[in-house]
């Protein structure tokens, strides 16, 4: 199976200044791959979250 892995960095912290894009490809991505195991214990995945609510159903 071939795939896309993208590297998306949430910046410095705001939600509000996540990019367009990286919204765009954190929504159209079947799978995530977070730095830590629970991904409510992830400072990446808190910050992302109120852009992407849609966040929380992803497969990680």
């Amino acid at each position: 199976m071939a795939g896309i892995l993208y590297g998306i960095g949430v910046g410095p912290g705001d939600p509000e200044m996540l990019t367009l894009r990286a919204v765009r490809a954190i929504k159209e991505a079947d799978v995530i791959c977070l730095p830590k195991a629970d991904k409510y214990e992830c400072r990446a995945f808190q910050i992302a979250l109120p852009a992407v609510p849609e966040l929380k159903y992803k497969k990680q």
